[in-house]
């Protein structure tokens, strides 16, 4: 009996500390679908709102930048006559169709305040060519156009956004883009043409309303952008993009003659994105660290480097203007060098920079070098002072600077008034009796009353001073 009560009891034990094992394990699964399972379900969700709100960002800009595209090609253009504003659908070609809606136009009123027009009733939702007519006391003065993306068109009277054709003339809009892999961008470049009667350089964009007849416009070959980290993409050209109606007599050449047909033209001068590197070396003449940005890079270096970046233009930033160069401080001398200019040489061909910010062309196929080149202005001198049987403590003074004997300032080289600072008892004057001046090539000593006031600091040196009483005084009776 009692060992058949003993396996019983066991059983039972055994039994509890499974039931309190299930218990556990069912507790520890409620905390975990109480307070992790949330916890996972509100991270995963923070992560897809962050990517949301950025997916939102990034369209909003998308489609900002596209309406700006679409308003200079003319989907649609502005046209300010002064007291109306002629919204012309010029450009049928631009995909996708679009709509500007505008929120605000203001005016510059006659005290140089922008004012916003209010009897107008926004928002105007433009889709098709329609005038919108302004107050009269609007009149003649500069308007901004503000749209529900955000994008500002300032007009001047008589001006246009985007071409625009009355009585059988046409606007002209000539622009300039990089193509890249991630698309076109838009540069602003210097181009070549005769559309206003006398070959004149202008900057793109650029748009000449109502004009008829033949003219001729060239681009550079090469073009620019320049982002907000200082990296520089550069362009060659590629080809003309004509939208629109008109006769050209060439896509591939920089220069091309244009016959206008009375309608709206847009010019695009299309350039290809330069990817081949080149290398270029780096050099200086600063005894010391050098620090320069290429193309938005830091580059540190001493005496020289090489780095690789994209040919064609590359900006080049000198960071370090001026410093001291130590190494020789134990002779007694500091050296100061300051930036000077930069030069670059690729083959026969050299140029030369003062400023110490350039943007400079670099050929393909080319091994440029870049030396930046400092200059040695001046120099700190140590002047050990010394002074024999000053009693009284007194300093020397120095280009009317005090300095304690027994110090050794490191003094810039030059020309210095010298004072060795005396004492009077009230019955003589106790000062300079003898001073030498010794230098490394030599020794100066001077007694009293011929002590000099001035002194030649051109190397390391030592200064000694011995003092004494130098005149006797005789009080009056």
């Amino acid at each position: 009996m009692g060992i058949w009560w003993y396996y019983i009891s066991r059983w039972g034990t055994m039994r509890k500390k499974a039931l309190s094992n299930v218990i556990s394990v069912i507790i520890v699964l409620i905390i975990i679908l109480v307070i992790f399972v949330p916890l996972l379900i509100y991270y995963n969700s923070s992560l897809s709102s962050s990517v949301v709100s950025q997916q939102i960002v990034n369209n909003y800009i998308y489609l900002r930048n596209l309406q700006v595209n679409q308003v200079i090609t003319g989907h649609p253009a502005f046209y300010y006559n002064g007291s109306s504003i002629l919204v012309v659908y010029s450009n049928g070609t631009f995909v996708p169709p679009s709509n500007v809606t505008i929120t605000s136009i203001l005016y510059l009123n006659q005290n140089g305040v922008w004012q916003n027009i209010t009897s107008l009733k926004y928002p105007i939702k433009l889709n098709q060519s329609e005038v919108l007519l302004l107050p009269t006391y609007v009149q003649n003065s500069p308007i901004i156009i503000v749209t529900s993306l955000g994008n500002i068109f300032f007009l001047q009277p008589n001006s246009s956004i985007g071409p625009v054709s009355f009585n059988g003339k046409a606007g002209v809009t000539i622009l300039a883009q990089i193509y890249t892999k991630n698309g076109p961008i838009g540069v602003s470049t210097n181009i070549t043409t005769n559309i206003m009667g006398t070959l004149t350089n202008y900057t793109t964009p650029i748009v000449f309303p109502n004009r008829t007849g033949t003219f001729v416009v060239r681009a550079p070959q090469y073009v620019y952008y320049q982002n907000s980290k200082g990296q520089i993409i550069t362009g060659v050209f590629y080809n003309w993009i004509k939208l629109g109606s008109a006769t050209i007599n060439s896509t591939t050449t920089q220069g091309i003659k244009v016959t206008l047909s009375g309608s709206p033209l847009v010019l695009i001068a299309n350039y290809t994105q330069i990817t081949a590197q080149v290398t270029v070396t780096l050099e200086s003449n600063y005894p010391g660290y050098v620090n320069v940005i290429v193309d938005g890079n830091s580059q540190t270096f001493i005496e020289t480097k090489t780095v690789q970046v994209p040919a064609g233009f590359i900006n080049i930033t000198v960071l370090t203007i001026q410093g001291n160069y130590t190494s020789q401080t134990s002779s007694g001398i500091i050296r100061h060098y300051i930036y000077s200019n930069t030069t670059i040489q690729y083959g026969t061909q050299s140029s030369v920079y003062k400023a110490t910010s350039l943007l400079a062309f670099i050929p393909l196929n080319t091994n440029p070098v870049v030396s930046i080149n400092y200059k040695n202005n001046y120099n700190y001198y140590n002047v050990r002072l010394i002074a024999y049987y000053n009693k009284y403590n007194d300093n020397v003074s120095i280009g009317n600077v005090e300095y304690e004997y027994g110090t050794s300032p490191f003094i810039i080289g030059g020309n210095y008034t010298f004072v060795p600072i005396g004492t009077f008892t009230g019955y003589s004057t106790y000062g300079a009796v003898e001073v030498i001046f010794q230098y490394s090539n030599g020794t100066c000593k001077y007694y009293f009353p011929n002590i000099p006031g001035y002194v030649i600091i051109n190397q390391p040196m030592t200064i000694t001073v011995y003092y004494g009483t130098e005149l006797y005084w005789q009080p009056l009776t």
